[in-house]
C-alpha cells in the first residue's frame, strides 16, 4: 500500500519545536508503562489512569484465570461441574494464575490495550455517535459487491459484537486470545500447577492444556479476522479515519502502517500521545487536515499547528524514527 512519499523537504522549526516537545512529553507517559499499570492493577490509587481502564484489565484477567482454573479442575475429572465441586479450590487458583497473568508485562500490556480500546470505542460512540460495531466503514464492506469481501466484514461484525458485549461485562474469553498470549495463559496454568500442593497438579495441567488447545484457533480470533479484512480492504486508507471506520478498523490500520504491535497503536489514542500520532499519520502520508480531522474526532481540546501541512512527510518519519509500511 503507498502509504506516503519520499521526499527531501525540510521541516519548519516551529514545527519542530512543537512535535519534539510533544514526543518528549510522550515519552515520559509511556515509558516504564506496564510497572505503573501491575501496581494500579493489584489496587494502588490511580492517577494517572483512568479507574475505569483499570478496572477492565482487572476484571479481564480475573476472567481469564478463572477459566484457566475451571480447566484445570476439569482436569481432575470434575467435568463440567466443577465450578460446584470445589469453589475454594478454584478461588485460590484462580487467585494465584490471576498474580502470575499480571506478572506477565506481554500479557498486561495486551490486556491493558484491549481496555484502552474499548475506552476509546466508548468514547466515540458517546461523543460522535459512532456505532461500537457497525461503523459506516464496516457498514459499507458487508453490503460490498465482492461477496468475499462482505464475508470477511461480516465475520469481522460478529467477532466485533463479541467483543463489545464481553468488555461491558469486563470479560475476556481464552478463544479471543492471539497465539502468543495463549501460549503464556498455557504457560501460566502449568505455573500454577507445580507451585500446587496435589499430587496430581501437573497431570490436570496436561489435560487441560490438551483440552483448551482443542478449542482453540486464533485465526478465528477477533484480531486475526480484522488483520485479514485489511489486508483485502479496497481502500485500507479510509481506515485512518476514526470517524468512519470506528476505533477497532482505525487501530488495526495505525498498526499496520507502523509495522509495530497493536499495544503500541492503542496508546497513540492517550492525549499525551496527541503529538505522536500526529507524527506517524503525516509520515504516512496523509494531509494536515486529515491529521487535524483524526486528532479532533479523538481529542477534540488538541490543537495542531496550522503548519502542519508544511512538515514534510519523510521529516515526520525521521523524528519519530521509523520508516511506513508500504
Amino acid at each position: 500500500m503507498e502509504m506516503a512519499p519520499h521526499a527531501s523537504a525540510v521541516a519548519p522549526a516551529g514545527d519542530i519545536g512543537w512535535f519534539t516537545a510533544a514526543l518528549a512529553r510522550a515519552g515520559i507517559a509511556a515509558e516504564g508503562l506496564a510497572p505503573v499499570v501491575r501496581t494500579l492493577v493489584g489496587g494502588a490509587p490511580a492517577d494517572l489512569h483512568s479507574d475505569d481502564v483499570i478496572a477492565r484489565t482487572r476484571g479481564m484477567i480475573a476472567d481469564v484465570a478463572g477459566q484457566l482454573a475451571t480447566a484445570l479442575a476439569e482436569g481432575a475429572g470434575a467435568g463440567k461441574d466443577a465450578a460446584r465441586h470445589d469453589a475454594t479450590a478454584l478461588e485460590r487458583d484462580g487467585a494465584a494464575i490471576a498474580a502470575l497473568l499480571t506478572a506477565s508485562a506481554p500479557f498486561l500490556m495486551a490486556v491493558h490495550a484491549l481496555a484502552l480500546e474499548w475506552h476509546v470505542t466508548d468514547r466515540l460512540d458517546r461523543t460522535h455517535g459512532i456505532d461500537p460495531v457497525l461503523p459506516p466503514l464496516m457498514a459499507e464492506g458487508i453490503a460490498a459487491a465482492d461477496a468475499d469481501h462482505a464475508d470477511a466484514t461480516k465475520a469481522v461484525l460478529a467477532a466485533q459484537a463479541r467483543f463489545c458485549s464481553a468488555q461491558r461485562r469486563m470479560q475476556l474469553r481464552l478463544s479471543e486470545l492471539p497465539a502468543d498470549l495463549f501460549r503464556i495463559a498455557v504457560q501460566t496454568l502449568h505455573a500454577c500447577a507445580l507451585a500446587a500442593p496435589a499430587a496430581d497438579a501437573q497431570s490436570r495441567a496436561i489435560i487441560a492444556e490438551r483440552s483448551l488447545r482443542l478449542r482453540f484457533d486464533a485465526e478465528r480470533g477477533r484480531l486475526a479476522l480484522l488483520r485479514r479484512l485489511f489486508e483485502r480492504a479496497p481502500e485500507p486508507a479510509l481506515w485512518l479515519d476514526p470517524a468512519q471506520a470506528g476505533a477497532a478498523l482505525f487501530l488495526t490500520a495505525l498498526a499496520r502502517i507502523m509495522g509495530a504491535p497493536r499495544e503500541e497503536a492503542v496508546l497513540l489514542t492517550s492525549a499525551a500521545q496527541a503529538g505522536r500520532l500526529a507524527l506517524v499519520l503525516r509520515a504516512a502520508g496523509m494531509d494536515g487536515a486529515a491529521v487535524r480531522r483524526t486528532l479532533l474526532c479523538l481529542h477534540p481540546d488538541v490543537a495542531v499547528p496550522p503548519t502542519l501541512d508544511d512538515l514534510d512527510p519523510a521529516a515526520a518519519a525521521a523524528l519519530v524514527q521509523w520508516t511506513p509500511e508500504r
